[in-house]
């Protein structure tokens, strides 16, 4: 009895060590596999971190884990992933693995993985990876053997059962402005897949889906659930729907009916129809952020949603399809609030007969709804979408204290009154061919006394009076006037081109003036900022992907190009107080540019001419031409960052200077110059120039034994520079410094490193008693009133250094002591300057 149980027990050892050792056999044959078909199918690279085998897992099958599996593709400069896959699971039949006939994979799990699709400008989709089939092999009587055999080499993969958890799908179609994104992709596939006829059990799940066309946001935070029975022959790709339950959010749809894929094209006789009607059930389309504010509410009423499709759909040809969706006499109230929202009725159908895409016709032929006896219409068809006809129109009052009344608008101050009446009937080309007499529309929208406030504007937001009237070239504004928070907008003008605006993405064009007795950026810029903070705090919360870096560059659309004129009494932005702006700014491209626009500043006056240019908004930029007048150079140093990096020398200046200089450079993320991109020039002149405690001139003094020379006075002063690539070049001026003639000259780079020369001719007067006792041993020194001395001024703006040179001092010396005092009067002097 024993033997047999030592005999079993090495049994048992045997088998485990097989499967433990089995896997170790087949992770080379795995890899090669998936190597080859790699290769064979598809032109991209594919990169797997690690590959685990087991047979205990999956007992009697051979499970196979890869792990962190990417594939991507090198374009010209980066290189763009297609999906990248954490965990990869199969379990592999290892019969058929063995036998290589036909491999037999019974599960697949997919998990945690990013899926990103794109399609470039260029209409280029990144998903294109496969290897094109051979057409051009020529197949010959003389060699069917070989061709059965490469053929038979082919190893066949049957698989059943697929499951994906967790996948994200980011979609970009730069070509056609769409953005699609869903945060949770689950799925679970089972069926035989190596059989022609079978049933497929479909399970899906989409989180949070995000549809973007344009500026058009279509769904926002929405959830898709479908559990289908679906009958499939694999072999001819048809598929019959025998059971669904499907919902959007929580609205229960109805999906019957088959489709058959051939190689370009789909035949489908497809029918999708809501089986609740009431009213209620669409609330459950209000994205998910906002349903709690739906709770309680009470509705009545009924809605109808039907969509049948029959025929075949290929490029450019639609199949018959009829969408209708209807509201049947709806109302809705909150519990808490007096009035409700009455008689909605909406009647919805669009429809195409069979063929291309311009037979489609879209049809709002109602929207109504009543708050507290307030009726509003509109209406819209909208036939061909290739060459459109537009027909429709809108009329009614809205009441934004009745409305408030029948809408929880918690924490808002809403009052006023918004008219409409406006209506518009042609074909789209004619605007395009500014043929406006061919298209009409006319009407007028008004706004009266209406104020909104909130957390971001306790002190509101107002508009006293404005009117917008209609026409098929443009939007006449008339007498706008608007406050935020403290300041004012007074707004006249027009808009041309917006029908192509909104429907074409093309550009908009207006010209208005613009009148303000006060403007607080301060205010605005707060508001962004609490905005912006707000943001990324949501963003951080809802999603694991790092926030945005944030920005204050303000953006110039490119498609928008507006000419104003502006009479502004004044502008508060920092600490600094700007009155009188006055002048012209029109914007093209992403690019705004100014002319004249003057103003008063730091007690003196700007004038601007040229441009500021985000057509790049990752680098924006200036080109400016200034000309300033009588400005005080120490509260400019507190203004603005550019003289604090290129001149802190005017931290302790006092006086009023005067310039004309050409200025460009790129900017940071704060608006702010970037020194090594400044270039320009121009001249700069001052009156009453007065500087205190400048590092330099305290050196100065010190070596000549003088104080008075730490805080200098300058009477006059004219200075031409250049600047080029933030290296500042000073031409050669002359000037008197504490009444000594002096002519200054050098450079400074873009990092504050200094290289200039002083060359000064210094009173006696200015020398200390010890400098003036060793002259006074000197005979002849009665002659020598002055001397000249050079004084090179290096280091950085912030620790410079001053180095003398005597030489011209020295010659003079020399000319009136004879050479016989030479060197004794070197030593004393140098010991004396050290």
């Amino acid at each position: 009895m024993k033997k047999v149980f030592v005999t079993l027990a090495i049994i048992i050892v045997l088998i485990i060590v097989t499967l433990m050792v089995i896997p170790t056999f087949f992770k080379s044959d795995i890899l090669r596999l998936i190597e080859e078909k790699s290769s064979k199918y598809i032109q991209a690279e594919l990169a797997i971190e690690d590959v685990h085998l087991s047979m205990f897992k999956n007992f009697p099958n051979l499970s196979v884990s890869l792990e962190n599996v990417v594939i991507s593709k090198q374009e010209t400069d980066t290189r763009d992933t297609l999906i990248n896959i954490p965990l990869f699971e199969a379990s592999v039949n290892l019969r058929s693995l063995i036998s290589g006939k036909e491999i037999i994979i019974n599960n697949i799990l997919l998990k945690d993985c990013n899926f990103m699709p794109k399609v470039n400008v260029d209409g280029k989709a990144n998903w294109d990876i496969m290897v094109p089939s051979d057409t051009t092999e020529v197949k010959t009587e003389e060699t069917p053997t070989e061709t059965t055999e490469e053929s038979g080499s082919e190893t066949a993969i049957a698989f059943n059962n697929i499951e994906v958890r967790n996948l994200m799908l980011n979609y970009q179609d730069e070509q056609a402005q769409m953005f699609a994104r869903i945060d949770a992709v689950n799925m679970a596939l089972q069926g035989n897949f190596s059989e022609t006829n079978t049933i497929l059990n479909v399970l899906l799940e989409l989180k949070n889906i995000y549809l973007r066309q344009g500026k058009s946001v279509w769904v926002n935070n929405t959830d898709f659930n479908w559990q289908a029975e679906i009958a499939a022959n694999l072999k001819e790709l048809q598929f019959d729907i025998k059971k669904n339950d499907m919902s959007l959010n929580d609205l229960k749809l109805d999906l019957t009916g088959n489709i058959d894929i051939d190689d370009d094209k789909y035949t489908m006789d497809l029918n999708l129809n809501a089986p609740d009607t009431k009213f209620e059930s669409l609330l459950a389309l209000i994205p998910k952020d906002f349903q709690k504010e739906i709770e309680g509410v009470k509705t009545s009423g009924e809605f109808q949603l039907s969509l049948s499709a029959k025929g075949e759909y290929y490029e450019n040809h639609l199949p018959t399809f009829d969408l209708r969706f209807n509201i049947l006499n709806a109302n809705l109230k909150y519990p808490d609030l007096p009035e409700s929202v009455e008689k909605i009725n909406l009647k919805l159908a669009v429809t195409n007969p069979g063929g291309p895409i311009a037979q489609t016709r879209a049809d709002l032929s109602t929207l109504t709804f009543t708050v507290a006896n307030n009726p509003f219409n509109m209406n819209l068809l909208v036939v061909n979408p290739d060459d459109p006809t537009l027909k429709g129109g809108m009329k009614g009052i809205i009441n934004f204290e009745s409305l408030k009344k029948a809408l929880p608008l918690k924490d808002i101050t809403l009052n006023g009154i918004l008219t409409t009446d406006l209506s518009f009937d042609g074909k789209y080309q004619y605007i395009e061919k500014e043929q406006y007499e061919k298209f009409t529309a006319n009407g007028k929208i008004a706004l009266q006394n209406v104020l909104f406030k909130n957390a971001d504007y306790p002190a509101g937001i107002s508009v006293p009076s404005g009117e917008v009237t209609i026409t098929p070239a443009r939007l006449n504004l008339k007498d706008l006037k608007v406050k935020i928070n403290s300041s004012d907008f007074a707004l006249a003008g027009y808009l041309a081109n917006y029908l192509p605006y909104m429907f074409k993405d093309q550009t908009l064009k207006g010209n208005f003036t613009l009148n303000s007795n006060k403007i607080d950026l301060n205010e605005f810029m707060a508001t962004m900022t609490t905005s912006e903070s707000d943001t990324t705090q949501a963003t951080t919360t809802q999603s694991s992907a790092p926030a945005e870096e944030t920005s204050s560059v303000l953006a110039i659309p490119k498609n928008i190009e507006l000419a104003f004129g502006t009479n502004i009494k004044e502008i508060l932005f920092d600490s600094l107080v700007i009155n009188s702006i006055k002048g012209n700014i029109e914007t093209s491209g992403g690019i705004a540019t100014l002319k004249n626009l003057s103003m008063d500043m730091l007690n003196g006056n700007l004038i601007m001419n040229g441009a500021y240019n985000t057509a790049n908004p990752d680098k924006p930029s200036v080109d400016l031409n200034l000309r300033v007048t009588d400005m005080d150079i120490h509260s400019a140093y507190n203004a603005f960052s550019f003289i604090k990096q290129s001149l802190p020398i005017a931290m302790n200046c006092n006086g009023k200077i005067s310039a004309a200089m050409k200025f460009s450079s790129e900017l940071d993320k704060e608006m702010s110059p970037i020194m090594t991109t400044v270039n320009g020039g121009g001249s700069l002149s001052t009156k009453g120039f007065v500087l205190n405690d400048n590092p330099a001139m305290t050196q100065l003094a010190s070596l000549l034994k003088n104080d008075e020379l730490s805080r200098l006075s300058i009477s006059n002063l004219k200075i031409d520079f250049k600047i080029e690539q933030g290296n500042i070049i000073v031409d050669p001026f002359t000037t008197n410094i504490a009444g000594n003639p002096t002519t200054f000259s050098g450079n400074q780079t873009a990092d504050g490193k200094m290289d200039y020369t002083m060359s000064m001719n210094i009173a006696r007067k200015y020398f200390g008693k010890d400098i003036d006792n060793v002259l006074k041993s000197i005979p002849g020194a009665n002659n020598i009133q002055s001397l000249d001395v050079d004084v090179k001024l290096g280091g950085t703006l912030d620790k410079p250094t001053i180095t003398p040179d005597l030489s011209k001092a020295l010659k003079k010396i020399e000319k009136e002591a004879g050479k016989e005092l030479k060197n004794n009067l070197l030593k004393g002097l140098d010991k004396l300057f050290k």
